[in-house]
């Protein structure tokens, strides 16, 4: 499947490997090796694209299924919640594979099917994968990472990067900041600008089915921010792709998983702890 994201926004991606900086966040960079002087160029991650469908499906199921924290015991929301939006997490192991639970638990929850999750106990794989999103620019259509786009603008890798300033003002008629602690507070992100073009893609195992597929391109439908601070308007995309979410669309308003998600929610509060080796 193929994405082309069109920034409206600046987008804010911060690199995890800049050090102390102060309130500064530099965008995310990557080396290009394969051209002359392996110029860092601004990406988005793969991963955090995935993040974002992952919570979209998610969030879109709970509704249908008209499921919230009130249907279950105490904290039980909590960790069927995080095991379908946030991926999971393994706090212990199970001996065996179940192939026939398996495959029951794909078929009756499509979306938990295609992202995959650590189910605390136990790992089911996911059958799709997010690619880096690469911007057009110069070095990337150079080393042949994106195409040319017809009627876009070629620049530089840094021509796209922008620095931009923010700051949380403070209502001193009504506060003292002496006394609060509460003060102006100034933040500066290095971002990519609007009308910056990235083009990334999904790619599916072939085990993925037609409806599970369906399920990443009605998130992607439904996707309007990328990146970090969308409450300060950063991030805001418009996205074109060759998918149809209409097969799920349909299978969400007939078949919602409430009795699935109800029945396996328990159960994962159950999981058996890892033994130490001796």
């Amino acid at each position: 499947m193929n994405i082309t994201i069109d920034l409206v926004a600046p987008l804010v991606h911060g690199a995890f490997d800049a050090g102390n900086i102060g309130n500064a966040t530099p965008i995310r960079r990557l080396p290009i090796v394969s051209i002359p002087g392996a110029p860092q160029v601004p990406c988005l991650s793969g991963n955090a694209i995935r993040g974002v469908l992952r919570r979209i499906s998610m969030r879109a199921m709970f509704d249908a299924c008209n499921l919230s924290r009130d249907d279950f015991q105490p904290n039980v929301w909590d960790r069927l919640y995080a095991a379908m939006a946030n991926g999971g997490h393994l706090d212990g192991s199970e001996s065996s594979v179940d192939p026939p639970k398996i495959r029951q638990i794909r078929a009756a929850c499509p979306p938990l099917s295609v992202f995959g999750s650590a189910l605390y106990s136990w790992m089911l794989p996911g059958r799709m994968r997010v690619n880096w999103a690469w911007p057009v620019c110069a070095e990337t259509i150079e080393a042949g990472l994106v195409l040319p786009q017809p009627n876009h603008p070629v620049l530089s890798a840094e021509e796209l990067v922008c620095e931009t300033s923010t700051v949380r003002h403070v209502d001193r008629t009504e506060q003292n900041p002496e006394v609060s602690g509460v003060t102006p507070m100034p933040t500066t992100h290095e971002t990519l600008a609007a009308g910056t073009r990235l083009c990334t893609g999904v790619v599916f195992t072939g085990e993925a089915t037609a409806l599970e597929q369906s399920v990443v391109a009605y998130a992607i439908d439904r996707m309007q921010y990328l990146g970090a601070k969308s409450a300060a308007g950063f991030g805001e995309v418009r996205i074109i792709h060759d998918g149809d979410g209409s097969l799920y669309e349909t299978w969400l308003k007939k078949s919602p998983p409430k009795k699935f998600l109800l029945e396996v929610g328990p159960t994962l509060t159950k999981a058996k702890k890892i033994r130490k080796k001796k």
